[in-house]
């Protein structure tokens, strides 16, 4: 009888080189390493976020501010650090100051400074308006202004001085926010200027912007004047100039004194003043 030779269907395993299992005890440290170094990030970002938090809101969020209109109390709610338990860390001022921004118009601009862990300055520039916005022949205030740059506000502190830009029904008043255009700015730029001290005897009152191509001016004196230069239509830094030039030339004509006080003043041409003695056309 021959003899058969048995074989198993399992593979015998070999044990393990040294290198190998040396190989498998870093890989396992290297593991035991990260992992520990997650949970202690995690622990220190936990203790870091919890002295954060907002104790006392008037203390921690300081409120700065050029104006009056907005309230300290308002800044706090709108970046939602008027309560105890909200958090400097975790709170996005980036996107809490557009919708400040965007929502209150009487301010300019935010600046925020941060003195982690447990302070934040916010410091708010409101818009100081420049003159007043009616509807020509409205009896009533609209309480609407502009600033410097131009941009429409409503505003209900201590206008009644400022000179006054009446606008026909049709473009109509600008919307809060919204930034003016056309005549309107042009309106505007020339009382900016003429607020300049060579210009302030000048004193303008009013300004009418219905017409298309002057603008119809009320001076301090009363006495009324069709005032235009070149670039007015889309004023800005370049045609600056012309509109100085035409504010020196009326200026100069009316200390001339050549004329009596019942005049209206054209000043539509570059570098010629005219003294109109007809009434004007409404």
């Amino acid at each position: 009888m021959s003899k058969r030779k048995l074989h198993s269907g399992n593979k015998v395993s070999r044990p393990k080189s040294a290198k190998e299992i040396l190989v498998l005890l870093v890989m396992a440290l290297v593991c035991a390493a990260a992992i520990g170094s997650l949970f202690a990030y995690k622990k220190l970002r936990d203790c870091w976020i919890e002295q954060c938090v907002i104790d006392d809101p008037q203390l921690q969020v300081l409120v700065e501010s050029t104006g009056k209109m907005i309230k300290a109390e308002t800044i706090r709610e709108g970046f939602d650090l008027h309560r105890k338990g909200a958090n400097l860390w975790t709170t996005d001022f980036a996107v809490k100051r557009k919708e400040m921004l965007d929502k209150y118009h009487t301010i300019r601009d935010i600046t925020i400074t941060k003195r982690l862990p447990s302070k934040v300055t916010i410091f708010v520039t409101e818009r100081e308006p420049i003159a007043r916005i009616n509807l020509q022949g409205a009896k009533q205030e609209s309480f609407l202004v502009a600033d410097s740059e131009g941009v429409a506000f409503k505003y209900a502190r201590n206008t009644g001085a400022l000179p006054v830009i009446r606008v026909p029904s049709s473009p109509g008043l600008p919307k809060s926010g919204e930034r003016m255009t056309g005549n309107m700015l042009a309106a505007l730029r020339l009382i900016e200027a003429a607020q300049e001290p060579e210009f302030q005897e000048l004193g303008i009152l009013e300004i009418y912007t219905g017409k298309t191509d002057f603008l119809w001016t009320t001076l301090g004196n009363y006495q009324r004047a069709k005032i235009a230069w070149e670039g007015m239509e889309a004023p800005s830094d370049a045609t600056r100039e012309n509109m100085v030039r035409t504010l020196r030339n009326l200026r100069d004509a009316i200390n001339a004194r050549l004329t009596g006080n019942n005049v209206i003043w054209n000043a539509t041409e570059s570098g010629k003043i005219y003294a109109d003695t007809k009434e004007p056309i409404k």
